[in-house]
């Protein structure tokens, strides 16, 4: 409820965008603990290189789209500002 707030009242669209995803990959893994019982995982990537822990990885995009959301909040956060309104 906080986040839908947030993103209803935010003028950024970026910020938007990053509470969309964030948002959206927490309601698709809730969809799918209450169908399935578990959160599917939906690509699994394997490759024969020896990349090490890389070589069999597992995830959904609904765990793909919060980790995106989240970075692109942190961004945002450090981003620099036009200033708007100075005082001369």
């Amino acid at each position: 409820g906080v986040l839908g707030a947030w993103l209803w009242r935010t003028p950024d669209r970026l910020t938007a965008a990053a509470l969309g995803l964030v948002i959206g990959g927490a309601l698709g893994n809730a969809l799918d603990r209450w169908s399935y019982g578990a959160v599917a995982d939906f690509f699994y990537l394997h490759t024969t290189l020896p990349v090490g822990p890389l070589a069999n990885y597992v995830f959904n995009v609904a765990d793909a789209a919060i980790v995106a959301g989240v970075a692109l909040l942190l961004y945002e956060s450090v981003r620099p500002r036009p200033a708007v309104g100075k005082a001369a």
